[in-house]
């Protein structure tokens, strides 16, 4: 009987996801067989060593604790290889260089050959990456970098959701996914775990994922629950999935429950707003509906002292800047 895995920390950040990730071996192997199955060619997955990447820490040069290190082996040979996982959440211009200067680093480090591959996984701008970079001074020197860049918001989502490959599927989150297909990466993911008897810890992993990347609406909760039941009595291996899914409606409870509290102190502060300084209603209501919480609830007290519309306006567009 499969283990049902606990909730992980509600608010993991986006290094702890793909670490966490892709420190599954399982899901590291076919995270290449979807993604670059090129490499498949010349590496042996079937010996993978994750190694310490982290260099003493300087203030030019920052701890990389989105980074990866795997060594496995080349065509079965005794010497090894490294391949460099980077992760980025945000454009940023010097991509290949950085990942050149990791990849040297590492390679002085450990004594190794270092591929590097990145990962892009923000979601604007879509605009394609540069993958090689080339310096050439005449015949004197060159220094020519090449490397994947895996831009997941520029991806097809449909062949990943159609794959079965568990890794494939629950990356596919990162992917630009219309609201069916949200519910189908989720859906999917589950029933492969479980088709293909995933270990716990693969499937923790995986779930936080899709969690994370995949929020979803009520009509979309309802879906999946009824799309999971559905399944979960067609097939007896799914039969856990109704459990699984659990964290997926109690947050999007959550995620409403939230909102709907919003709107309702943004309309009691409007409320307010409208029996002291009515005038002000016009300019001041847009601002107070892009408040949070803890502005609302600040403006409401500071409304008590306010004496004139103008320092209302003031304070509000004090707090738009802050």
């Amino acid at each position: 009987m499969i283990a049902v895995p606990e909730p992980s920390d509600p608010t993991p950040s986006h290094d702890d996801l793909i670490k966490k990730f892709l420190l599954q071996p399982r899901l590291l192997v076919e995270f290449f067989r979807a993604f670059l199955p090129q490499a498949l060619e010349f590496a042996d997955l079937d010996h993978i060593e994750y190694l310490d990447k982290e260099h003493p820490r300087t203030r030019r040069r920052p701890r990389r604790v989105g980074d990866l290190l795997i060594k496995t082996r080349w065509r079965s040979k005794p010497a090894a290889f490294l391949i460099h996982l980077e992760s980025q959440n945000s454009p940023q211009e010097t991509l290949l260089e950085r990942a050149a200067e990791y990849a040297m680093r590492d390679s002085i480090r450990y004594r190794l050959p270092v591929m590097p591959v990145v990962l892009l996984t923000y979601s604007k701008p879509e605009k394609a990456a540069p993958r090689a970079l080339r310096w050439d001074f005449g015949r004197l020197a060159a220094i020519h970098v090449r490397c994947p860049v895996l831009h997941f918001r520029r991806m097809d989502p449909v062949p990943y959701l159609e794959s079965g490959n568990v890794a494939a599927l629950a990356l596919s989150a990162l992917m630009k996914l219309n609201a069916d297909q949200q519910v189908e990466a989720i859906v999917q993911t589950l029933a492969e775990a479980l088709r293909q008897r995933l270990r716990t810890d693969d499937l923790d992993a995986a779930l936080d994922f899709v969690r994370a990347y995949t929020p979803l609406g009520p009509e979309q909760l309802l879906q999946l629950d009824r799309k999971v039941r559905m399944l979960s009595h067609q097939e007896r291996i799914l039969a856990p999935m109704p459990t699984l899914i659990n964290p997926f409606i109690e947050l999007g409870k959550l995620k409403g429950w939230q909102e709907g509290r919003a709107e309702g102190e943004c309309a009691f502060a409007l409320h307010l707003l409208e029996r002291k300084f009515p005038g002000a209603v016009k300019k001041a209501g847009p601002v107070l509906r892009k408040l949070g919480e803890e502005d609302l609830l600040a403006f409401g007290e500071a409304l008590l002292s306010m004496k004139t519309a103008g320092e209302c306006l003031a304070w509000l567009s004090e707090r738009r800047k802050a």
